[in-house]
């Protein structure tokens, strides 16, 4: 049996599907098998797909009779996997040829549960926009330094891309027991902090890892790309770019069940709310502060 099982979900990726399919074939590492679970796409996913299919015996296709959903889609991928570890593969990013042996090494000579690199924001073209140096901080065991980091770190600063490291396959399963993955709003950060609070991670601070902008989060990241300019991202102040105010009870009840079993929910409930008058400065702020005060207090 291959020793790395890498899952990735598709739906109709055929803009950028090839390139992440190659960066993965292309590993220096070779021992995985790369199972794609298409979504019931409807443009040429299925025919790329199966191209590699028979060209590479690594690759195995499966293609959904109808759309189940792109968290459906993740956790049958997860229920394939019978190898010692695994990681998600969206179907737009893009890995260093040493990604997966970094990994591997790192797991075995390091002997912790989840690694990964640093990640880097890029667009179409696969141009760095921003590099998440400060991902690295995240490395640890877990305890209460470990959550009070996570809690505290400001969201834009990406730590959610935590979902797509590399597991012992154990533990990807266990998490998702925790912590099963739904269509809301703040869900990968839920999860990564189920991660986080009971497992030991570590993050090499090399930049081995993409992660193409666009997609569900943010479809219209993409649409200002130039072939011969990189529009770097820059983020002045990362406290001012958090949880909306708006979302935060969501947000909260989303942090307590992924904390249930751990003695952390009560220092992440004080970590939250005093986080919470930034959220709501800034939600004020964005509305005109004025305005919105007189709706509030008329």
């Amino acid at each position: 049996m291959p020793k790395v099982f890498i899952g990735m979900t598709a739906y109709n990726g055929e803009r950028f599907i090839k390139e992440a399919i190659d960066s993965l074939l292309n590993q220096s590492y070779s021992d995985f098998i790369l199972f794609i679970s298409d979504d019931a796409s409807t443009d040429h996913t299925a025919e790329i797909c199966l191209e590699y299919a028979k060209k590479d015996k690594r690759v195995v296709y499966k293609k959904q009779e109808n759309n189940i959903g792109m968290f459906p889609n993740f956790k049958f991928v997860i229920g394939e996997a019978d190898a010692a570890y695994f990681m998600w593969a969206a179907q737009d990013d893009l890995w260093d040829r040493e990604y997966i042996q970094t990994c591997v090494d790192i797991i075995e000579k390091r002997n912790v549960d989840v690694a990964m690199t640093v990640v880097a924001d890029v667009d179409s073209y696969g141009r760095n926009k921003r590099e998440l140096k400060d991902m690295a901080i995240l490395s640890g065991s877990p305890g209460i330094i470990q959550v009070t980091k996570y809690v505290l770190q400001p969201e834009v600063l990406g730590k959610c891309n935590l979902m797509y490291a590399f597991f012992k396959t154990e533990v990807i399963k266990k998490v998702w027991e925790i912590y099963p993955m739904r269509k809301e709003w703040g869900t990968d950060y839920h999860f990564v902090l189920a991660i986080i609070s009971r497992f030991s991670v570590y993050i090499d601070d090399r930049v081995f890892f993409k992660k193409r902008l666009g997609g569900t989060t943010s479809p219209d990241a993409l649409k200002e790309d130039k072939p011969d300019t990189v529009k770097r991202s820059v983020i002045k102040n990362p406290k001012n770019h958090m949880f909306p105010f708006g979302r935060f009870g969501q947000y909260f009840r989303g942090h307590m069940e992924a904390l249930l079993g751990t003695p952390y929910r009560p220092l992440t409930a004080l970590l939250l709310y005093l986080r919470l008058p930034r959220a709501f400065y800034i939600h004020a702020k964005e509305r005109d502060i004025k305005k919105f005060l007189k709706k509030i207090f008329r």
